[in-house]
């Protein structure tokens, strides 16, 4: 019923979790569904250990229904919509009906499966909106602490008029993307280039103590974000980033450096969650 769908590129390089996440993911999916990966022009040797490892864990569980289709791309990270369009293309290989957005250092609660089945379940009898948007937790030294980003994360339906790119506010009068309006992340229409019709789980304007206290009500499923685990590693991640940034503003210098003391200021909420491993 739900298939999973990501980008990835230069996974040593990067050094997320990732092997991490895709057993994760695996796993949460109980032995159906689909896990689509668009593995982007790495520097590193990223497709064969992708596919290995996918292999792997297919081989682990030899009964399991659970499809890796894995997809090569080629999109220089210069492209201002290069992350959209890589996921646009894990996406179009999806026949799940639902379909989960995921980074390569994002993970799912593997005690919620039945709560994302459930809300898959509404999104099937809805016809005004198309998409969740999830809340986030960051896991930072192994403590969970509530963020929200915005609309970053989703369960949506997989509509062949569903793609993702860059919305129609997202281009300047010249023709050109303004990454400001739009890093190319969003789920658009096809044929309009509009932001599809999402639903909150938890309204942006809603106090953080109600947002925290709605998530530990257990109700509401989210999704992990595991790339503050280490604030150094964080800080290597903006390193890594800065040249591409400066491509698309065309501002040399124009993202300064990321340090520890930048991190330590993000204003996060502790709360207590139960341990997210738990089955």
């Amino acid at each position: 019923m739900i298939a999973i769908h990501t980008s990835i590129f230069n996974v040593e390089s990067m050094r997320f979790k990732w092997r991490e996440a895709i057993r994760n993911w695996f796993e949460f999916l109980d032995g159906i569904g689909e896990i689509c990966i668009a593995i982007n022009t790495s520097d590193d040797n990223t497709p064969e250990l992708v596919r290995a490892w996918c292999e792997r864990l297919s081989s682990e569980t030899p009964h399991s229904r659970t499809q890796f289709k894995i997809v090569d791309i080629s999109i220089p990270y210069t492209d201002p919509a290069f992350d959209g369009k890589g996921k646009a293309a894990a996406l179009s290989h999806a026949t799940q009906p639902f379909a989960i957005l995921l980074d390569i250092d994002e993970f799912v609660v593997p005690s919620q499966r039945k709560l994302w089945m459930r809300l898959a379940g509404e999104l099937q009898n809805r016809r005004d909106f198309d998409s969740f948007l999830i809340p986030v937790v960051d896991l930072i030294q192994d403590e969970q602490h509530f963020k929200s980003i915005g609309s970053k994360f989703y369960l949506h339906r997989t509509s062949p008029n569903i793609t993702r790119g860059v919305f129609k506010g997202g281009y300047r009068e010249d023709g050109s993307i303004n990454i400001n309006a739009s890093d190319s992340t969003e789920l658009i229409y096809a044929d309009t280039k509009e932001l599809v019709r999402a639903q909150f789980l938890i309204m942006p304007q809603m106090p953080d103590f109600i947002k925290i206290g709605t998530l530990e009500s257990g109700e509401t499923p989210y999704v992990l974000h595991y790339g503050w685990i280490d604030a150094e590693q964080r800080v290597r991640q903006s390193d890594f980033w800065r040249p591409v940034w400066e491509s698309r503003d065309k501002k040399p210098g124009s993202q300064p450096k990321t340090t520890l003391a930048d991190l330590e200021k993000i204003k996060r909420f502790r709360h207590n969650l139960p341990d997210w491993r738990a089955a």
